[in-house]
C-alpha cells in the first residue's frame, strides 16, 4: 500500500474543517450595534448634541479676556496744493485689551442654562436611541417571521403541486372525477396567492430593515 500524501492529507483536513465551520449569523445585537453607527437618525440626533455641548464653551467665553487688533492703510492719491507735510501713505495699528470684571451674573446664569440645553439634549438623545433601537428589534424579528412563513407558504405550493400532479393521474386512471381535480387546482392557486402575499410582506421587512439597520439582512 502506497503511503498517504501529506499535501493530500492536509487538504483533506482543511476540507473538512472549512465543513464543519458553520456561516456566520448576524445577532441580534450586531444589528443593533449596525443600526448604532449606520442609522442616519441616532447620526443626526448626536450631531446635533455635539452642537450643544459646544454652547457651554460659548457662554463660558463671555466671561473670559478678548484681545482685538485691527490695522489701517490710508493712501493720498492727490495731495492738495497747501499740504506740503501730509504723507502719501499713513499705517495705523492698533490693539485692545477687554478684561471683564462684573457683569451682574449674566455670563454663570449663561452657563447654566447652557449645561440645562446639554442635559436636556442628552435625555431626548437616550429617548431617540430607545425608539430606534426598539424599532430595529421589531425590524430583525418581522425579518426572521417573514421568512419562515415564506419558507412554510412554499412548503405548502411544493406539496399541493405534488398532490395536484397526484390527482390528474387518478383522474386519468379513472380513479377521481373532474371535479377533484378542479378542487386541488384551486387549493394551489390560492396557496400561490398566499405566497405571493407573504412574499411581498417579507421585502417590506426586509426593506425596513436596511432603513434602520444600514444593510441587508443576510442571515440572522
Amino acid at each position: 500500500m502506497r503511503p498517504f500524501p501529506q499535501r493530500a492529507l492536509l487538504l483533506a483536513t482543511a476540507a473538512t474543517l472549512f465543513l464543519v465551520v458553520p456561516v456566520h449569523a448576524e445577532t441580534l445585537r450586531e444589528a443593533l450595534a449596525a443600526a448604532y453607527e449606520n442609522n442616519p437618525t441616532l447620526t443626526g440626533a448626536r450631531a446635533g448634541q455635539r452642537a450643544t455641548d459646544e454652547g457651554v464653551q460659548i457662554a463660558r467665553a463671555d466671561g473670559l479676556p478678548s484681545l482685538g487688533a485691527s490695522v489701517g492703510h490710508t493712501e493720498q492719491v492727490i495731495q492738495a496744493s497747501n499740504s506740503f507735510f501730509s504723507p502719501d501713505r499713513i499705517l495705523s495699528v492698533s490693539g485692545q485689551l477687554t478684561v471683564p470684571i462684573y457683569q451682574g451674573g449674566v455670563v454663570r446664569n449663561a452657563v447654566r442654562a447652557a449645561e440645562t440645553r446639554v442635559e436636556s439634549g442628552q435625555a431626548e438623545l437616550r429617548g431617540t436611541e430607545a425608539s430606534v433601537f426598539s424599532q430595529v428589534v421589531g425590524a430583525y424579528m418581522d425579518v426572521l417571521r417573514d421568512s419562515a412563513v415564506v419558507a412554510l407558504n412554499r412548503n405548502n405550493v411544493e406539496v399541493l403541486s405534488v398532490n395536484l400532479q397526484a390527482t390528474r393521474d387518478r383522474f386519468d386512471i379513472g380513479d377521481l372525477t373532474r371535479t377533484d381535480v378542479a378542487q386541488s387546482e384551486a387549493r394551489l392557486a390560492t396557496a400561490r396567492s398566499q405566497l405571493q402575499g407573504v412574499e411581498a410582506r417579507l421585502i417590506g421587512s426586509r426593506e425596513s430593515y436596511i432603513r434602520l439597520v444600514g444593510h441587508v439582512p443576510e442571515n440572522l
